[in-house]
């Protein structure tokens, strides 16, 4: 009798164990069978919006169509015209050259009496700085204004600065007396201004009155009368083409003392030795440019065309996965304008071809 109980116990045992086996065997194949329906769901919607994403871009692109060929007259009318500015580069181009070839031989050939512009031969004027810069500034004028050096030592608020400009001609010397360098650089308006008929006072007034400044009165500084100019809160003050005073909002340079025509030291107009130095001389100012080069800019980029090529075969979908590799910062409408019109781009080689 035991032992028949003890069979019996046994075999349930088997039945539920096996039962409930049989149930998790079923579950996992339910929950593998539901996740593949998912993912095919999933898969089967991305395709299906990804397919109508193509055919309204077809579409699109099909309406274009009509809209491009319509312009096609005005388009070949702007390649025309592009091609009258090849023409018309070239030519200039041939003319640049002409100018440059000869150009640095005119530079050293020019009289020093060609740059003067002022009355008198030589001035030293010393300012005071004051603002959000405090120290001074000492103005050298030599040969009438052919050579024009400029000393500024002023403090800021943590540290001090010692810089000079000078000027001979129609080179520009910038000095940095901290980094012990200077850079030497031609400038091509001081060149072409340069003329012994020049009214120099008249240009400098025309050039303060195209840039906004009015003449509104009179006043004297260290005895000379000088003639006061002003646009909105900037104020100069100027007397025989020397500015003596000018403020420019908080900044103000004022004029302490003025000497005329009684010698200037020549030192302040060399590069002190032992400073590093940089020259751009007058023919680096232009290059020669070939006629060569100017097609080349005009010339249509191979590689372009071979891209061109690709967007042509290329659906909606497989543009938008290559563009959001590239930049997922993109949106849809970005991405949809500049698929149809790289598409547009590419057929319209075709229709030209016709």
């Amino acid at each position: 009798m035991r032992k028949t109980i003890l069979l019996m116990l046994f075999f349930t045992f088997l039945l539920v164990t096996a039962g409930q086996a049989q149930y998790g065997i079923q579950r996992s194949i339910r929950n593998k069978v539901r996740r593949d329906a998912r993912e095919h769901a999933v898969k089967e919607e991305e395709k299906a919006k990804a397919e109508a994403e193509d055919e309204a871009m077809e579409k699109a692109d099909k309406e274009l169509d009509k809209a491009a060929e319509a312009a096609e007259p005005g388009l070949e009318k702007a390649e025309e015209a592009e091609e009258q500015a090849e023409e018309a580069t070239i030519y200039g181009i041939g003319k640049y050259n002409e100018f440059a070839e000869g150009y640095e031989a005119d530079v050293e050939s020019k009289d020093p009496a060609d740059y003067k512009k002022y009355r008198f031969n030589s001035a030293v004027v010393t300012y005071d700085v004051n603002g959000s810069e405090e120290g001074t500034k000492t103005l050298y004028i030599d040969m009438g204004g052919y050579k024009v050096a400029e000393y500024r030592e002023v403090q800021h608020k943590k540290s001090k600065e010692k810089t000079a400009s000078i000027m001979i001609g129609a080179d520009v010397i910038g000095i940095d007396f901290d980094d012990k360098s200077a850079t030497k650089v031609h400038n091509p308006l001081a060149y072409a201004l340069a003329n012994p008929d020049r009214d120099w006072e008249e240009t400098a007034e025309n050039i303060l009155e195209h840039t906004g400044f009015k003449k509104t009165g009179q006043e004297t500084i260290l005895g000379r009368e000088c003639d006061l100019w002003q646009h909105g809160k900037m104020k100069i003050w100027v007397w025989d083409g020397l500015t003596l005073k000018s403020v420019y909002g908080r900044d103000v340079e004022t004029a302490t003392n003025v000497q005329i025509d009684k010698g200037v030291p020549q030192d302040v107009f060399e590069v002190p030795e032992g400073f590093e130095y940089e020259e751009i001389n007058a023919g680096d100012m232009f290059p020669e440019i070939s006629e060569d080069d100017a097609k080349a800019a005009f010339d249509e980029d191979e590689d372009r065309d071979e891209f061109l090529d690709e967007i042509e075969n290329m659906t909606y979908s497989e543009y938008k996965v290559i563009v959001l590799e590239e930049d997922p910062g993109l949106s849809d409408q970005e991405i949809k304008q500049s698929y149809l019109y790289l598409r547009q781009e590419a057929k319209r080689r075709h229709r030209i071809e016709e």
